[in-house]
């Protein structure tokens, strides 16, 4: 393996500080996943919302985790790992994971394929890493998915400039849903 290069803050040379770039990037909505990885008996969780789909053939997937986070030196010493693609009714998994106190929860875990998932999930995927890319302070975690599991129409849990939102459906309610564009 290679070792991970040292990062180096930089000052900005641009017309915007990191704090401006944040706020920028918070204007994306995205949906929120918990990346699982360790035995089921001790494992480690983080909540995340940098990830998306790598490519269809082979089914690869993309996670970008932050270099001082405890879940980088997990991955970086582990093959597989788990994804939990969250539904609109766990905020309380994602504030968890993501470290804030939620009194009295408990999280529930189960396994797919052998690789530890979030019990309730209505998407997990067991993944074998393929790829670390270097990124910045961040590290692109590449792998693909060995097995997944979906339960059909759950609305899933989304997050935009700093909150968590609820999807409302645009449209008549009886419209066939959109087939995917093609850049999928």
């Amino acid at each position: 393996m290679t070792p991970t290069p040292e990062v180096v803050p930089r000052a900005p040379a641009r017309g915007f500080d990191n704090h401006a770039f944040r706020l920028a990037l918070g204007r994306f909505a995205t949906g929120v996943i918990v990346v699982t990885a360790g035995p089921r008996r001790a494992p480690r969780a983080m909540t995340a919302n940098a990830f998306m789909s790598g490519s269809l053939d082979p089914p690869l997937i993309v996670v970008s985790v932050g270099r001082t986070a405890r879940m980088h030196d997990r991955l970086a010493g582990v093959r597989r790992f788990g994804v939990s693609i969250l539904g609109g009714q766990q905020e309380m998994e994602s504030r968890y994971f993501a470290g804030q106190a939620v009194a009295g929860f408990a999280p529930a875990f189960g396994t797919l394929a052998g690789v530890v998932v979030l019990a309730r999930a209505p998407v997990t995927m067991a993944v074998r890493i393929e790829h670390r890319y270097a990124c910045g302070d961040h590290t692109l975690f590449v792998g693909e998915v060995e097995q997944l599991s979906v339960e059909e129409d759950t609305p899933p849990l989304v997050f935009y400039g700093g909150r968590y939102r609820a999807l409302r459906a645009s449209g008549p309610p009886d419209r066939a849903p959109e087939p995917y564009p093609s850049f999928f």
